[in-house]
């Protein structure tokens, strides 16, 4: 799997509950019957597959010397059980057999290396990108929304103040209202009150 796709996976694919982690296949280099462990540690799942990426391209096969000198130690395996033995064995057969030197061994290591090295650049340009475009894109349409979300807060501190004004409105209006209702009743009773004076008045005057 391509790096852009396992950075892609490494982003969005949601992180399995539990999961023992992958097992490394074993290389010709790989512990043999009283070798020395591996240095190395795998730490989880998603380092597993970078380092299935990065083991693949730099696999000793892909190396002359180094497939040679392991073609050579292969079959001493059960009869030098001892690393360093085996190695020097395979080292004067190989020497014999097509010239192969210590040097030229180191090298291939050395363009292993750089293998790795052009991995690792490669990883950081994509990862790059993958910021650009997944990571700095989320960001702009962040600050988007958040500006959207300030706009609308202003919006509806508008909206409320323009009720708290038209709430003091309605309130003077009311009390207006009931004093204009008040006023009324008091005007019309006095009125009332004046044309029944009248009344008695006339009806006295006209016998």
């Amino acid at each position: 799997m391509p790096f852009m796709d396992l950075i892609k996976k490494a982003i969005f694919e949601e992180e399995p509950l539990a999961q023992q982690p992958a097992k490394p296949s074993p290389s010709p280099l790989s512990t043999r019957p009283h070798d020395p462990p591996p240095a190395y540690v795998l730490t989880g799942t998603r380092d597993n597959q970078f380092y299935t990426r990065l083991a693949k391209q730099t696999d000793l096969s892909a190396v002359p010397e180094l497939a040679k000198i392991e073609a050579c130690a292969g079959p001493l395996a059960s009869v030098i059980t001892d690393k360093t033995l085996r190695y020097k064995a395979a080292l004067a057969t190989a020497q014999s057999q097509s010239g192969l030197t210590k040097d030229a061994i180191l090298k291939g290591f050395d363009a292993l290396q750089n293998v790795l090295n052009s991995s690792a650049s490669t990883f950081n340009k994509q990862t790059d990108e993958v910021s650009r475009t997944e990571i700095d894109a989320k960001i702009a349409q962040i600050a988007d929304l958040n500006e959207a979300i300030q706009q609308k807060q202003k919006e509806i501190t508008d909206l409320q103040q323009q009720v708290k004004s038209m709430q003091s409105q309605t309130e003077v209006s009311r009390s207006k209202l009931q004093e204009a209702k008040s006023n009324f009743a008091s005007a019309l009773e006095r009125r009332r009150a004046e044309i029944l004076q009248q009344r008695k008045e006339f009806e006295t005057i006209l016998g």
